[in-house]
Formats: structure tokens, sequence, C-alpha cells
């Protein structure tokens, strides 16, 4: 599985960690997952985009985005607003909520192509365009929507 950034409870979540960590999918845990699939974004280009969106401080997006860690294990519980590093193959990062409701509320697409763009400027080295910025962002910002009106957190899981 590639990166991808889904919406979950925190009873999702826990679910779907313990069976991630058993090399099963989200049918095994129980969980119809709305997810956008990230495909090679990496934990970079995340915080990238959360300071590019909230103007937030990039020391302060790092931490709140890396913090705490915990290992998912089979059967482990994973607790909302963590970082948790799979069975050596996975992490699950949650993605800060002033970043997920800022992109709900820029849902149009003149907006997130503008914001593409500058996620393009400010990305070096990486095999990204606007386009496939703006299609990922059309995806999260969807998602996000959702996630704000069922009261679900945001999350994004980068296999490594």
């Amino acid at each position: 599985m590639q990166t991808m950034f889904f919406a979950a409870t925190a009873g999702e979540l826990a679910r779907l960690a313990g069976a991630w960590s058993c090399g099963l999918d989200a049918r095994a845990a129980g969980v119809r997952l709305a997810y956008a699939d990230a495909a090679d974004l990496d934990p970079a280009q995340l915080l990238e985009l959360d300071t590019l969106t909230t103007g937030h401080d990039p020391v302060t997006v790092r931490e709140a985005l890396l913090t705490p860690a915990r290992e998912i294990g089979v059967g482990a519980a994973l607790a909302p607003g963590a970082l948790a590093q799979g069975t050596e193959e996975q992490v699950v990062l949650t993605v800060r909520t002033a970043l997920y409701r800022q992109l709900s509320r820029r849902a149009d697409d003149a907006r997130l192509r503008e914001l593409a763009e500058r996620w393009e400027a400010r990305s070096w080295g990486v095999d990204w365009d606007a386009a496939r910025y703006f299609g990922l962002l059309r995806g999260l910002a969807m998602l996000s929507e959702l996630a704000t009106r069922e009261c679900r957190g945001v999350y994004v899981r980068f296999d490594v």
C-alpha cells in the first residue's frame, strides 16, 4: 500500500492499526475507509503543506506532526493525536486539525489550484508538479469536509 490520507474515529484508528500490524486491510478491521491516495508523498511534503496552508511555524508544526510516537503491535491501540510506527513498515501520522479545517474551507478549485502552485514552488527535488498536487488537494479537501462533518480525525499512512 502506498501513502494515503484517511478519516477515522479513535476506535476505527485502533482497529485499523491492529489490522495493519497483522498485514490485513481496512475491511478486516471492520472499517469502511474514506481515503485519498497520496502515492509517494513524503512527510517533508506534508510539513510543507501544513506550514503553507496554516502559516504556522515549521518547528511547531513538525513537533505536533511527529510526536508522540507509539509502536503498532498485534492488537495495539493507537492514541488519537499520536504518531504510530508500524511493525517496521508503516507510520501513521495525525494530520493537524488546523490543516484539514483550512483545506475543507478551501474546497473550490481556484483556491486549491493556487495552493497547489505555491506548494510546488516550495517543494524542491520532488517529482511532483502543480497538477499532481492539485489532484491530491481536491481529494484531501473532500476528505477533510467529511471528517469535519462526521467528527473524525484525518490521518496519513506512510509505508516506510
